[in-house]
């Protein structure tokens, strides 16, 4: 198996409005797994903000049943870090913040192999 090595998704501010996919496995090829992923969830705001987080399976939708981090409350100014269980080709990665413009998602670490 290969390695390969690059930025998976670039810092953003995650939705409150709707579930956001933060990033995609790659389909090419078809065994490309995500392995040691971390994520930093940021509070960017002067009061407690929630963010929940999903590991979703290709084609699926987010739901109890793949959750990786539940609802979780951030202090103003804090941040929590992650570790996103291991995904298979075209699994994804979906975050969802209770609060406009408040969490801010920044991979730490991770890998493709394939």
């Amino acid at each position: 198996m290969a390695l390969s090595f690059g930025k998976l998704f670039a810092a953003k501010q995650v939705n409150n409005a709707a579930v956001d996919t933060l990033l995609t496995v790659p389909a090419t090829p078809p065994n490309s797994v995500l392995r040691n992923c971390r994520i930093r969830f940021a509070n960017t705001t002067a009061l407690a903000a929630t963010v929940k987080a999903w590991g979703v399976p290709a084609a699926g939708a987010a739901a109890d049943s793949n959750v990786f981090l539940p609802t979780t409350s951030i202090v103003a100014g804090g941040f929590i870090d992650v570790d996103c269980p291991t995904l298979a080709a075209s699994d994804f990665i979906q975050a969802q913040a209770g609060t406009a413009s408040a969490i801010t998602a920044s991979l730490i670490d991770g890998f493709v192999q394939s």
